[in-house]
């Protein structure tokens, strides 16, 4: 398990690359509740080492997501200078051409991520003000590795927002299902 307040004090370091309209304490009451009582959430169960699993769910999106056409991480403001790191975004191209920008706020791997995307950055037309995404890794009894995956958003609009938790969900859950299916067939070569 993984201390709480080691979350707080990554989060402390990146509190200058936030989205100035939210506030750091705000963000990392956000992460909390998306740990303790998420809006979404999912797990799946994989027969691999866990750093493989970490990698694959962070790095490795546009090889599962049927929507996403290329990944990049841009490290400019990464507390690891020029590399993968608390501060660093996560920039999703989508088959579109539409954009996703998802700034890194927790990064202890092989353990655990989190992600605050910046819709004020992304060029993705959908009805949130903001998503946090949880990510966490646990190795099981068995071998197996479980990956935990808890969200929480903001629909843009209260007459929506039943609308867009459903839609939200299903998304989740349709892309963590061809998660388990590409890495149970990388675990099959």
């Amino acid at each position: 398990m993984y201390p709480k307040l080691t979350l707080l004090s990554f989060l402390i370091l990146v509190q200058a690359a936030w989205a100035a309209e939210y506030e750091p304490e705000f963000i990392r009451s956000e992460i909390l509740r998306a740990e303790e009582a998420p809006d979404s959430s999912t797990a799946i169960q994989i027969d691999m080492p866990i750093e493989s699993v970490f990698d694959a769910l962070l790095t490795r999106l546009a090889e599962y997501t049927e929507d996403v056409s290329s990944i990049r991480f841009d490290h400019l403001g990464s507390s690891t200078t020029g590399e993968l790191g608390v501060g660093s975004e996560r920039i999703t191209t989508m088959t579109n051409g539409d954009t996703l920008v998802q700034r890194i706020m927790v990064y202890q791997p092989p353990g655990e991520f989190a992600y605050f995307t910046d819709m004020t950055l992304s060029t993705v037309d959908v009805p949130i003000e903001y998503s946090i995404g949880h990510y966490r890794f646990t190795e099981l009894a068995d071998g197996r590795v479980e990956a935990r995956v808890s969200v929480v958003f903001e629909p843009s609009s209260r007459l929506t927002a039943f609308l867009v938790r459903i839609g939200f969900n299903r998304a989740l859950s349709r892309d963590f299902e061809n998660a388990e299916a590409y890495l149970n067939s990388l675990d099959s070569e």
